[in-house]
């Protein structure tokens, strides 16, 4: 019950945020002396709070120092891992929260180097590093809960299935939404364009309230032909907002094209998992027929973007009057 409610809270914070809940990020690396480790934690904070995410290994462990930023917490250690090599790693309280933490695990000794890379989740917070892992590839894990977790992105998906209702018609238009926001998330995360992720998140907040204006203002479904251009200039900006939480957690340096695929191929899968989902609820509960009912997600998706763009603007121009 406590972890309903509390999964509860951070679910309504994050939304009335509109932010996909980030995952925590733990690196461990080698030093210049042997069996002695760096390792550092970020955990994000979450409805004004860190979570109380702490490292335990098999190690000797020292805490050295604590980073706080307006997102995020790090928490800095030294592993002596003298008498045992580094086998465990437990992230205590992991279990009670909605998030997963992504492990990157870089050792290396004279003889060889072992770089790993692991996502520990809430239902399994203790992990062997020596244990085979048969789950999906992490990185297709952490782009298909991004989507789902990032309600801005969510809310935009479900006023443009309100333009177009056609299902082949619906393919391609995410087709071309997909294109674009891949297209940006390469140029953003390659550091090819560098834009301020505060802007964006703004702006993503307006292309919701265009669409629900747009919905409002006529019933009938649209043709997709002159919205080809608009979907994919929004889905560029939807691409540099997916970046900045990819560009946070980072990408392997040996195999950075194969995890931004992933990422890519995980955001896709999510993407359609929630048209069809909505398309399957529509069909088998005759929404269309209840005006009142069909109207409410456009009005709520409305509202609650003009908070998000309120609040996001604020974020923008408030420095220029509290200079």
């Amino acid at each position: 019950m406590t972890r309903f409610l509390f999964l509860l809270g951070i679910t309504l914070s994050s939304m009335s945020d509109g932010h996909e809940v980030r995952p925590a990020y733990l690196e461990i690396t080698s030093t210049d002396i042997s069996h002695i480790h760096k390792a550092s934690l970020r955990q994000p904070q979450i409805a004004g709070q860190f979570l109380g995410l702490i490292l335990e290994t098999n190690c000797e462990q020292t805490s050295i120092a604590t980073q706080l930023n307006n997102s995020s917490i790090t928490e800095n250690y030294e592993l002596n891992c003298t008498e045992s090599p580094l086998r465990e790693i437990e992230i205590v309280g992991l279990e009670r929260t909605m998030i997963d933490a992504l492990a990157r695990i870089s050792i290396s000794n004279q003889e060889s180097e072992s770089v790993s890379t692991l996502l520990i989740t809430g239902d399994q917070p203790k992990v062997e590093l020596n244990a085979k892992d048969y789950r999906l590839p992490i990185y297709l894990l952490i782009g298909f809960e991004h989507l789902l977790y990032g309600y801005d992105h969510l809310l935009f998906l479900l006023m443009l299935m309100y333009l177009v209702r056609k299902p082949i018609d619906l393919v391609k238009i995410i087709t071309v939404f997909t294109l674009a926001h891949s297209t940006t998330l390469a140029l953003s995360v390659f550091e090819f364009i560098e834009i301020s992720q505060t802007p964006i998140e703004a702006i993503i907040a307006g292309t919701i309230i265009l669409l629900a204006h747009e919905n409002l203002r006529t019933s009938k479904a649209h043709s997709i032909e002159p919205l080809i251009s608009i979907v994919f200039a929004f889905g560029l900006l939807h691409g540099l907002g997916f970046a900045g939480a990819l560009k946070e957690i980072g990408l392997p340096q040996s195999s950075q094209f194969n995890a931004l695929l992933l990422f890519n191929v995980g955001l896709e899968i999510a993407q359609l998992t929630v048209v069809f989902f909505v398309l399957f609820v529509t069909q088998f509960t005759n929404l269309k027929k209840n005006k009142l009912l069909f109207s409410t997600p456009i009005y709520f998706s409305g509202i609650i973007a003009s908070y998000w763009f309120i609040k996001r603007s604020w974020l923008i121009i408030a420095p220029l009057f509290l200079a």
